[in-house]
């Protein structure tokens, strides 16, 4: 049984068990990329070793000397404050997307689903309350489609590309923009 609502975009369909295995069929790029494969499989081994680097260059900063259990002994608020804590507001502002741009905001485009466009969300979610935009059109790299929407995950995108480290970034068509009044 699926249960959809509010609590179940912002939180459930993380912790519920729908998505528990990735369908490699539905997304063929990811296995071109050993490194995502790994990703996707391991997934728990990044946060645990930033959870380990916080603790250990928190406990040296807080204090403590290069030994194990003074940096235990002094890095236990850098791990609570610069791991736990900071990973819940990220989690938090990522979950917003799916249920707080439903319901609060402006849509622009008619998209057929209750998605909105929120400018303060955009600036705390770094760029990703441009939810309607999104629904609206998903190829691009951007999701403030015009000047004034604050896109600053696209900023890094397009400094990435400037070094040549990203590529292929999809624009917004003048047409996807400006839609036709007319079409249906």
């Amino acid at each position: 049984m699926k249960i959809y609502g509010f609590w179940y975009s912002h939180l459930g369909w993380i912790i519920g068990p729908d998505y528990n295995e990735t369908e490699l069929d539905r997304v063929k790029d990811l296995i071109k990329f050993p490194e995502l494969v790994w990703l996707n499989r391991f997934f728990l081994v990044p946060p645990i070793i930033l959870a380990i680097g916080v603790m250990a260059l928190g406990g040296y900063l807080n204090g403590g000397e290069l030994k194990l259990g003074s940096i235990m002994a002094h890095g236990w608020s850098s791990l609570l404050i610069g791991f736990f804590f900071s990973t819940v507001l990220l989690y938090h502002g990522t979950f917003s997307i799916n249920s707080v741009m439903h319901h609060f905001g402006k849509p622009r485009y008619d998209t057929g689903d209750e998605s909105k466009n929120n400018f303060w969300l955009a600036l705390v979610t770094l760029g990703e309350g441009w939810h309607n935009n999104h629904h609206y059109y998903q190829h691009a790299a951007r999701q403030g489609f015009f000047w004034w929407e604050i896109d600053i995950s696209y900023y890094v995108l397009r400094v990435l590309a400037w070094f040549h480290l990203v590529w292929d970034l999809k624009g917004v068509p003048h047409n996807v923009q400006y839609p036709d009044p007319g079409r249906a």
